[in-house]
């Protein structure tokens, strides 16, 4: 049998460059991460990986509150006509809470405050029942006291001594007036209903307040002579 060589042929061409260039990137960048993961295996894999977590914070603080009074008990002593006479309860109020604190007064007894027997002294000076205003920039019910005419007991709260030993913290001076006893200042009666009612207000955090309420007292000469007493008046500071 006879091979004829002549019949097969062989072409070989150089190949400067590949025909489509930007076919060639991809397919090197594709070898390469290959090549890096399999010469350094899992440790490039997690490398190549990203993730964000992020964490908030939670706290709470325990809101403390305590007030004391500098006495139970308040002795106007011997009492004559048309010259009032004056008292003060002094609220030391000590509070964290941020929103800070208000205070509210009321009586024990719907009757009269101060009696001998069954005999009165009028605690509605100027026929003025105190009810707590909705905001500090609400007058509440009271007026000025004018002397020989306005007779009974009344309150108010102090909105300084010299400017600055105590403060109403919010308390509006329509509610209590501009001075602490002068002829700008309100006055009222504790009212006559039990339900407590706001007379100051400190809405903000203060851990140590001083609230000082002063009284007033006058009566008309017909008022019955002998020793009166109080039914309880209460006070009570709460966390707003």
């Amino acid at each position: 049998m006879e091979i004829n060589l002549k019949k097969f042929g062989f072409k070989i061409e150089k190949i400067n460059s590949l025909s489509n260039e930007s076919n060639f990137w991809p397919v090197f960048i594709a070898g390469f991460a290959l090549i890096l993961a399999l010469s350094f295996g899992p440790p490039f894999i997690e490398l190549v990986k990203a993730d964000t977590n992020s964490v908030r914070f939670t706290a709470t603080v325990g809101a403390t509150l305590s007030f004391t009074i500098d006495a139970t008990i308040q002795a106007f002593g011997t009492i004559t006509a048309n010259t009032p006479k004056f008292a003060t309860t002094t609220l030391y109020i000590n509070s964290s809470n941020v929103n800070g604190t208000n205070t509210t007064v009321n009586r024990a007894s719907t009757t009269n405050t101060l009696f001998a027997g069954g005999q009165y002294i009028p605690d509605i000076p100027n026929n003025n029942n105190w009810t707590a205003p909705g905001a500090t920039s609400t007058a509440g019910a009271s007026a000025v006291w004018t002397i020989a005419t306005t007779k009974g007991l009344g309150f108010r709260v102090m909105s300084g001594i010299s400017g600055a030993a105590s403060t109403t913290c919010g308390g509006s001076t329509t509610w209590w007036g501009t001075d602490d006893g002068g002829p700008n200042s309100k006055w009222s009666g504790v009212s006559t209903s039990t339900a407590a009612q706001q007379i100051a207000n400190c809405n903000y955090y203060k851990d140590s307040v001083g609230q000082t309420v002063i009284y007033q007292i006058d009566v008309a000469a017909a008022q019955a002579g002998g020793d009166y007493h109080s039914s309880p008046i209460v006070f009570t500071v709460t966390t707003n």
